[in-house]
């Protein structure tokens, strides 16, 4: 194995761990958003407010999101399987 096929899979690990990360870090940041304005429109600066709704945003997302990760994750990890023989 050259250290180049190294690079390409690290660097589309990295990649997929951004993509399967970003539908949870943007409900998490539009709800954070949502809860920020209510909080400022009725000046309660309860920091336990906004987190509660976050929690359960991002628990949702989750259990929405949840297939897509697991097939992206195993056709990742089928892949890289599969280029075994060929990294010999």
């Amino acid at each position: 194995m050259d250290p180049s096929q190294a690079v390409d899979w690290s660097r589309e690990a990295l990649r997929l761990a951004l993509v399967l990360g970003a539908p949870l870090l943007l409900a998490a940041l539009v709800m954070g958003l949502v809860m920020g304005a209510i909080q400022t429109m009725t000046q309660l600066q309860e920091p336990t407010v906004a987190l509660v709704p976050r929690l359960a945003v991002v628990g949702l997302a989750m259990l929405l999101v949840l297939p897509w990760i697991l097939g992206r994750v195993a056709s990742f990890t089928a892949e890289l399987i599969e280029s075994i023989p060929g990294m010999l």
